[in-house]
């Protein structure tokens, strides 16, 4: 009887729609109604929102697509719905892998599509919590297949395109493999390339005449890196760079500007920057290195295409994981994993190249191999660019017995900016458009937010920086852009009340419309004597999220940098009687930027030194083959781009200043590889 009861009770409750409290019950269902909604969140640029449409029929998610004047660049915007879009409509479900090399742009994607399912669950009386019937993770379909080719490549970044391509000229069978759902990688993100002399752009845009002196370049290089670079590979890139940029720009149609530029720095006098075209808007005046990211993707998709058309073949979202070798110790190829669907690919091959971007997003080995000897390099850096680049490869071939040369060479750094960064969206602070003013790097509205004013503190001329020792490293008139690496990923920018209070009544003094300002946070810099009442809110919103300190004293700041107190409050000191002298004794900062740290609370900003990527990886000769510890190339192996860089350089110094280096290695790298690697294969 008991149990008739208990049954007849449970069919009872699924039929009757009402609670044992005799109101009616919550719908359970997720049901959608049919029709458009919208919703937009913030992705990379936090300034700028992405927008987003969501279309349901039949109850179902039926389209989704970006709307207009969207924040984050083409080329990312492009990677999102060409590759997301179609997973999360597949599976009905916003838990399907975010985009490797896309991720925060994926996570935006995500939310305003959480936003937009919820609406159109409202609209149909379901309940908001339904939301988790399009919340499932698709299972990973898995499996293994056996690939054969001749060439296979390792990353599909800038070095990885033009080697495959090269390679497939040379009359190779290839494949390249991409852990990220792009190709084109840190190179499609960037501004220019640095080339020395290209013999037929000199001859069709030049008169013929050298764009640079040359030798003197040369001179200047070999004299900078102090003997310890391998000067057979300088000499390779003096030499090759040139045609290899020919190649790329005459014989495959990539744009850039011909009038090459000379650099930023007083020792940069040599014309080898050729910056993508259109380097130019009729938005605004003068050059716009940003707005340009859809242009260089399309110069990807060419090459990708030219590539394929040579019988190339290439995988998405697969990334390689370890390298297979024979008995007597030659590469024969990899093994690899589909990201997403957690297929297994064993890849024979003849020879391997690696151009997988360093090894800057593993904080393991950014630990393990930068050298503390000259700079505290050591420890996790903050980047920008793709946080995939995790020297997983490198290792790889390390562990095979591959050498390294110069591999604790500081990273590539070419901005500062906090080290964390409050939403305006989140936190409620307002954006305020910047009329006429279109971001040279966002291509989109200029705004900017008293949410940035922890960042513009660290970034002003007139603060006070210090390292995670308590001591100053630089002329703080270097922070933002050229010197913040001398301290490692952090530095520590200290200010008292008095000068908050000076910010909140009167702004900032000086004008920081420079590179983070166009790089980081809204993308748009705090105008220049403008009042900041909201200065101290802004800054206990910092404190909460643990990247701004306060403290009554100066000692008390030195916990939350690591530095031994006395320290800390011996530089302050020192630096507040050059302040009241006028003159700087450690490094010479200009007087009018010395401001003495008084009269507390005083408040530490953590910043951090943004990079591209490491420099140094493994050993090298000048057909990229990768050596070992005796210096023999290791049978099968070869490393381009930001994977074997360091052989230009020493580890007592930074990446050098001249314009786009990193950018010519890859292009000259890849190109010299991709031949090499196919002679290889070949036996030519």
């Amino acid at each position: 009887m008991k149990k008739m009861v208990f049954v007849f009770l449970a069919v009872l409750a699924m039929v009757l729609p009402f609670s044992c409290t005799g109101g009616p019950r919550q719908k359970s269902a997720a049901v959608l109604k049919d029709g458009t909604y919208s919703a937009e969140a913030y992705g990379f640029n936090m300034g700028w929102s992405n927008k987003l449409e969501v279309t349901v029929s039949g109850g179902r998610i039926a389209s989704i697509a970006f709307g207009g004047d969207c924040g984050d660049t083409p080329p990312m915007l492009a990677t999102v719905e060409k590759t997301l879009f179609p997973r999360v409509i597949e599976a009905q479900s916003i838990a399907v892998d975010s985009v490797s090399g896309a991720t925060v742009t994926s996570a935006s994607a995500k939310q305003a599509l959480r936003d937009c399912l919820i609406q159109a669950l409202a609209a149909a009386g379901s309940d908001e919590s339904a939301i988790r019937e399009f919340q499932a993770r698709p299972p990973k379909t898995g499996g293994q297949e056996t690939l054969q080719t001749e060439v296979l490549i390792i990353g599909m970044g800038g070095s990885g395109t033009y080697a495959g391509l090269r390679a497939a000229e040379k009359g190779a069978r290839v494949l390249i493999i991409e852990k990220q759902a792009r190709y084109g990688g840190t190179s499609a993100l960037t501004s220019e390339i640095g080339i020395v002399n290209p013999p037929r752009i000199k001859e069709k845009y030049n008169g013929g005449q050298d764009f640079c002196d040359g030798n003197a370049m040369y001179r200047a290089w070999i004299e900078y890196v102090m003997g310890d670079a391998k000067v057979d590979m300088i000499d390779l890139y003096f030499a090759k760079s040139g045609p290899a940029l020919d190649w790329l720009a005459l014989d495959h149609g990539v744009q850039f500007d011909f009038d090459p530029k000379t650099g930023f720095t007083p020792t940069d006098v040599y014309r080898i920057k050729f910056q993508w075209y259109p380097n130019k808007s009729d938005k605004i005046a003068g050059p716009v290195f940003g707005a340009n990211k859809g242009e260089i993707a399309a110069n990807f998709d060419r090459l990708a295409g030219e590539f394929e058309k040579l019988g190339g073949k290439y995988l998405l979202e697969t990334e390689g994981y370890e390298l297979i070798k024979d008995a007597s110790g030659a590469i024969t190829g990899a093994k690899a994993r589909n990201v997403v669907s957690g297929k297994e690919y064993i890849i024979h091959a003849k020879a391997v190249v690696l151009a997988t971007g360093g090894f800057l997003g593993n904080e393991e080995m950014t630990t393990k191999y930068l050298s503390d000897e000259y700079y505290p390099l050591k420890g996790r850096w903050n980047i920008y660019g793709t946080y995939g680049n995790d020297g997983k490869m490198l290792q790889n071939a390390i562990d095979n017995g591959a050498a390294t040369y110069n591999i604790g060479i500081p990273p590539e750094v070419h901005m500062s900016g906090s080290a964390r960064f409050i939403s305006p969206g989140a936190a409620g602070y307002e954006r305020h458009e910047i009329p006429g003013m279109i971001g040279s790097f966002s291509g989109v509205q200029s705004v900017w937010s008293v949410a940035d004013i922890p960042m513009y503190l660290g970034l002003s001329p007139n603060s006070l920086a210090v390292g995670k020792d308590g001591k100053r490293f630089t002329a703080e008139t270097g922070v933002a852009m050229l010197d913040p690496w001398i301290a490692g990923p952090n530095f520590y920018s200290i200010w008292s009340a008095a000068q908050i209070d000076a910010i909140r009544d009167r702004g900032f003094k000086y004008n920081l419309d420079g590179v983070a300002a166009a790089f980081l946070g809204q993308l748009g810099a705090i105008p220049q004597d403008t009042p900041l009442p909201e200065a101290y809110d802004v800054l206990a919103t910092a404190a909460g999220m643990e990247y701004v300190f306060k403290s009554d004293t100066i000692e008390g700041l030195a916990p939350s940098i690591g530095c031994d107190p006395s320290q800390l409050a011996n530089t302050v000191s020192t630096y507040n009687a050059y302040c009241r002298s006028g003159a700087d004794k450690d490094f010479g900062k200009d007087p009018q930027f010395l401001e003495p740290v008084e009269n507390g609370p005083y408040y530490a900003i953590k910043m951090a030194s943004y990079s591209y990527g490491t420099i140094g990886g493994l050993d090298i000769n000048v057909k990229m083959q990768v050596l070992d510890a005796s210096g023999k190339a290791v049978p099968g192996l070869f490393a381009i781009g930001n994977d074997s860089m360091g052989v230009l350089f020493t580890e007592k110094k930074p990446y050098v200043t001249y314009g786009g280096i990193d950018n010519g290695w890859a292009l000259t790298s890849g190109y010299v590889g991709g031949e090499a690697a196919a002679d290889y294969v070949t036996g030519n």
